[in-house]
């Protein structure tokens, strides 16, 4: 779970609401067995989310039946978000142990979160390998490599400080992948440059694009595929 997926909400302090969280859970146990929660996490952008049934507080830590493929998401994460109806904000947990086979998982160091990522408008998946790109922008042409796409943009890191600001118009050229037919589609769009993060490298830019039926086609399908093959890939893992 990055950290760019949600933002710390602390209520008292991250060692008292961690204690809190656990003390509810317990009682849960103890009023309900089978009491059950959901698990979110991000596999490469894509959202996991299956029920887990709630097993046992053991110390500090907490025991969940959980479902194969977030068994997989959860130790590749080590971490994961919690919704139970109990509390007013998603929970954040670090995961202690994540067993695929056993289809178990113990959780711990709790604490609360609002969960950014389901603020976005649209889905967000990262590109694996990351994808050839170009901004151009008054004049000046700074190559890039794109990082994750949705319909609506995309993160390039670019190989060279951008002289990029916020709110600056470009052209975004990245070279997306067909991936049932094996080829490269070069797409070119109108971008707005919505964050800048500088790095010693080269900068991290965020873009929101402006894109015509075509671009955005070429957009969907690539979408709807690499969600196929993520799927497919968690469910080979998982055995």
């Amino acid at each position: 779970m990055e950290p760019n997926f949600y933002r710390p909400t602390v209520q008292s302090s991250l060692e008292q609401d961690s204690l809190e969280i656990l003390a509810n859970f317990r009682e849960l146990i103890k009023e309900s067995s089978g009491t059950r929660v959901k698990l979110l996490n991000y596999y490469k952008g894509l959202p996991i989310s299956y029920p887990a049934t709630l097993v046992e507080v053991s110390g500090q830590v907490l025991e969940l039946d959980v479902h194969p493929q977030q068994a997989v998401a959860l130790g590749l994460s080590k971490r994961t978000c919690i919704k139970c109806g109990i509390f007013s904000h998603t929970l954040l947990a670090e995961v202690k142990d994540a067993d695929v086979r056993r289809m178990m998982a113990s959780l711990h160091n709790f604490s609360y979160v609002d969960l950014m990522a389901e603020q976005r408008a649209s889905l967000r998946l990262e590109l694996d390998p990351p994808c050839e790109a170009e901004i151009t922008a008054s004049g000046r042409t700074v190559a890039a490599m794109a990082l994750d796409v949705s319909l609506g943009g995309f993160s390039a890191l670019s190989s060279q400080p951008s002289q990029l600001e916020k709110g600056a118009e470009v052209l975004l050229k990245v070279m997306m992948p067909n991936l049932l037919h094996n080829t490269v589609t070069p797409l070119e769009v109108p971008a707005t440059v919505v964050d800048v993060s500088c790095g010693d490298d080269g900068d991290l830019c965020r873009f929101a694009i402006s894109s015509d039926a075509q671009a955005e086609g070429v957009l969907s399908r690539f979408i709807f595929q690499r969600q196929v093959d993520l799927i497919r890939e968690l469910k080979e893992m998982s055995g």
